[in-house]
């Protein structure tokens, strides 16, 4: 089968992906850490579909948990069987963030409504999109007869937006079962044109500065030490060095360099007229991956031991969240390419690789030595009320999966 025969019959598929993605919707699956059931009932749904679809082999690993009401965490892999060893596997998940605010949506999240070309419903985009989407793509050449090149794993993880510790981490902790030579597509980022493979992420570090003086009457400054006046010129010159310390640009980002941002400041009291004795504020830093997150910390503490003797304050340096980079997933690697042609042969645009200053679910694998890509066609709006999926990148991303699963089994001529 060709190309262009083959994205006919992902078309064909239109009515029922959409309904299956709005039947998916309705299924709640936040997290119990927002309050939500967890992912059981959905993983119920998806199980029944695939097995609807034909497919005959699906693996559920579990992860206990007691703060939901069924006790599990379900992992959900399906798979069919290629004409090679090769393993492809595409990584999509099924919790949820939480609706937010509903009185910020036109329509009610988990009562999915189809307006045109957008599917409206919390988790439309993220990830449901490419969840369906990979599924009828598999299916496309489950129907047509075709045996794909490599063996197809469609991993439907939970507990992606929490952390992964009952997701991701509970998979890759099955020795054996992701191998170092397995070619791994994480839909985790996009662009709206779906011309960016994402191939590294920067190193993020959140970190909380407790800056410690002397409190006093506004009108008697010289009987106290001002903890906010010395957080702020810390800051200043604290930024100011990161940034000249570590100035490398790297095109394949953007922003090309890191970025070193003073971001959150607490309250240091409810009145005006006091000098405050403590000021606490916090950074956000997303580091290229050539550069150590410890000697960034290093030349941090550096200089706040300089400004603790000038100012005569103690300052608090401290790590909220530290994520060091995964090392790269070649721009030339096998995942790449396959997935460049796939893009190439079905949207007609030569893909490029890209960095990203967020961190993705290709990490993990990557940190395993595992080649990892993040794909996928996005409106770009996860997390947001009122968000939505594009039918159009429903259906074009299902067809770039069925051309990558099929490999040299589909004529691209």
């Amino acid at each position: 089968m060709d190309v262009r025969t083959l994205k006919k019959a992902v078309a064909e598929d239109k009515g029922q992906m959409v309904a299956s993605l709005c039947e998916m919707i309705r299924i709640n699956a936040v997290g119990p850490e927002n309050q939500g059931p967890g992912e059981a009932e959905r993983g119920k749904y998806l199980i029944g579909l695939a097995s609807r679809l034909g497919f005959k082999s699906i693996d559920v690993l579990e992860s206990k948990d007691p703060s939901v009401p069924t006790g599990k965490r379900p992992n959900i892999i399906v798979r069919l069987k290629g004409s090679t060893s090769k393993n492809i596997w595409v990584v999509t998940h099924m919790d949820t963030v939480p609706e937010g605010d509903l009185r910020a949506w036109k329509y009610p999240p988990y009562d999915p409504k189809v307006i045109g070309d957008k599917i409206y419903g919390r988790g439309s985009e993220d990830n449901g999109q490419e969840l369906i989407a990979s599924l009828y793509g598999l299916n496309a050449l489950l129907k047509a007869g075709i045996k794909p090149e490599c063996n197809i794993n469609l991993l439907w993880v939970s507990d992606e937006e929490h952390g992964n510790t009952h997701g991701i981490d509970v998979v890759l902790s099955k020795k054996g079962l992701v191998g170092k030579q397995d070619l791994v597509v994480v839909p985790d980022h996009g662009e709206p044109d779906g011309s960016a493979i994402v191939v590294v992420e920067k190193s993020l570090a959140w970190i909380n500065v407790e800056v410690i003086g002397k409190q006093t009457h506004a009108s008697t400054p010289e009987s106290g030490v001002n903890a906010f006046e010395a957080a702020a010129r810390f800051l200043a010159d604290a930024v100011d060095n990161l940034r000249r310390k570590f100035p490398m640009i790297d095109p394949l980002f953007s922003p090309p360099n890191s970025t070193f941002e003073a971001t959150k400041c607490d309250p240091n009291g409810p009145n005006i007229n006091t000098i405050p004795g403590r000021q606490s504020f916090s950074f956000d830093f997303r580091v290229l991956p050539e550069y150590s997150l410890d000697k960034v910390m290093a030349e941090l503490q550096r200089v706040a031991k300089q400004h603790e003797k000038k100012s005569h304050v103690k300052i608090n340096v401290t790590f909220l969240q530290r994520a060091d980079a995964a090392p790269r997933t070649p721009v030339d690697s096998e995942i790449v390419q396959r997935l460049s042609s796939a893009i190439e042969a079905v949207r007609g645009i030569k893909p490029r690789p890209e960095g990203i200053g967020g961190g993705t679910c290709a990490a993990p694998f990557r940190r395993l030595g595992i080649r990892a890509a993040g794909w996928s066609t996005v409106v770009g709006n996860a997390h947001d009320a009122n968000e939505y999926a594009s039918v159009a990148n429903l259906v074009a991303d299902a067809q770039v999966y069925a051309v990558l699963f099929g490999g040299k089994n589909v004529d691209h001529d």
